[in-house]
Parts: structure tokens; C-alpha cells; sequence
């Protein structure tokens, strides 16, 4: 198995719930969390609350919908970390829940760039840094999906279909990484309810939901499985929750 010990991880979404859970757990196994949040504040916090845990952290400002800040960021991180930096956590997420018929143009177009477009904007460039040699462990993506990819609820359509196009890029990720041999392997995650800010707007009881530090112990699997395994797609489930499996 790999160890977390002096490695340097971006973490998208960092600032809040699961990218702050993320940061926290990778933080107490030995990693450096770059904490990277459109929301510096929140990320702020994320790096303080690391800190008086005994952890080392630093915070990032992000926008994973612009590939200028996408480039600025990834390349200042692997600038300072150089081959320490060899993990990227693909966290950032929104929600703009609303029907078919409601639904604006603006809202829709929110949430695929945010949910679609930023995870291949970051990986994109997290390549570009690694370069094409071959390394004693690979560096590692790990893109956080949804298991709202492979369900369906109303008023969840901008939501739904993203996470369901990230999980088709998932794949064709894990397929170029092959074919291509990237120096890199591609996890793909899918959680179901947790309870961070997000679920906010969907009022489910907090009985039911996963605690984030959950889903973060998941990343950590994927961060240090031996070099020559990967996940293509992890679904997990809170027992709690009504109607699964479904």
C-alpha cells in the first residue's frame, strides 16, 4: 500500500462539506491539502481547521469553470510542489435544483460548468504538469460523480444529467490513461446523500445522510492502493436511506 506521507493534493471544492472532509482526513494521514475554492474564505477556514489538528495545509483560489484559473492554479501548485504534487480530488459540485419546466438558461449552463466541464479542465491540466515519463507510483484523479448519475429524480435535471456526463468521462479517462499510458490512474466515486451545506435545499433528514468524513475515508482508499490497481467506479450508500438499493 501507498502512504499519504508528504504528498501534496488539490483538493476542488475544498471550502466546505465533502472537499473540507476530504482535506481534513488527508491532512491526519501525512498529506499537504491544497485547498482549492472559488469561496477563499471558506478555504481559509478548511486550512485552519487543518492546522489546529496538527496538519499542514494551504489554501488556493480556484474557479473550475475558467481554464486561465484552472492553469494558474495547477501550475503555481506543481510549481512549489514539484513531484510531490501527483493527486488531484475532482470535489467541486453545484445544484441548482428545478424542474424541466422551470429551469433557466443560466441555471442549466451553471451547473454542467461547474459539475462537467470543471473536472475536465483540472485533469487536463493536472496531466500537462506530470509529463509523459513513467513513475515508480502513478499520480492520481479522483473525480467525485454522484449516484444521481445513475438514478432518477425530478427537479434534478441540470444535477442529474452533469453527474451522469462526468460518469461517462470518468470512463473515457480511465480508458485513455490505458491506452495512452499516462503516468496517472482515474478513480471515479459515487456517494449518495451527505450531510454537508449542498443538501441544504433538498430538506432530508440529517438521520439519513452520510457523514462526509465517509466519502473522504473512500479517497483515501483510492489514494493509496498499490500502484498497479485502480476504482473504476465506487457506489456508496448510507444503510439508512430510504429506498435503497434502487
Amino acid at each position: 500500500m501507498r502512504t499519504l506521507e508528504q504528498r501534496a493534493v488539490l483538493i476542488t471544492g475544498g471550502g466546505s462539506g465533502l472537499g473540507r472532509a476530504i482535506s481534513r482526513r488527508l491532512a491526519a494521514g501525512g498529506a499537504h491539502p491544497v485547498v482549492a475554492d472559488v469561496d477563499l474564505k471558506g478555504a481559509e477556514e478548511t486550512v485552519r481547521l487543518v492546522s489546529d489538528a496538527g496538519g499542514s495545509a494551504s489554501s488556493c483560489l480556484l474557479d473550475v469553470t475558467d481554464p486561465a484559473s484552472v492553469a494558474e492554479a495547477i501550475d503555481t501548485t506543481a510549481a512549489r510542489f514539484g513531484e510531490r504534487f501527483d493527486a488531484l480530488v475532482n470535489n467541486a459540485g453545484t445544484d441548482r435544483g428545478a424542474g424541466i419546466l422551470d429551469i433557466s438558461d443560466q441555471q442549466w449552463q451553471d451547473v454542467l460548468a461547474v459539475n462537467q466541464s470543471g473536472p475536465l479542465y483540472t485533469t487536463r491540466q493536472f496531466l500537462k504538469t506530470l509529463g509523459a515519463e513513467e513513475r515508480r507510483y502513478p499520480a492520481d484523479v479522483v473525480n467525485v460523480i454522484s449516484i444521481s448519475a445513475i438514478t432518477v429524480g425530478a427537479d434534478a435535471a441540470a444535477y442529474n444529467s452533469s453527474k451522469a456526463a462526468l460518469a461517462m468521462l470518468t470512463k473515457i479517462m480511465q480508458r485513455e490513461a490505458y491506452e495512452y499510458r499516462w503516468p496517472a490512474r482515474i478513480h471515479g466515486l459515487m456517494p449518495s446523500a451527505m450531510n454537508t451545506p449542498m443538501m441544504d435545499q433538498w430538506q432530508l433528514s440529517q438521520e439519513v445522510m452520510m457523514d462526509p468524513d465517509t466519502v473522504a475515508s473512500a479517497v483515501e482508499f483510492m489514494l493509496t492502493l498499490p500502484p498497479d490497481t485502480f476504482v473504476q467506479n465506487l457506489v456508496i450508500n448510507s444503510r439508512r436511506e430510504p429506498g435503497w438499493p434502487r
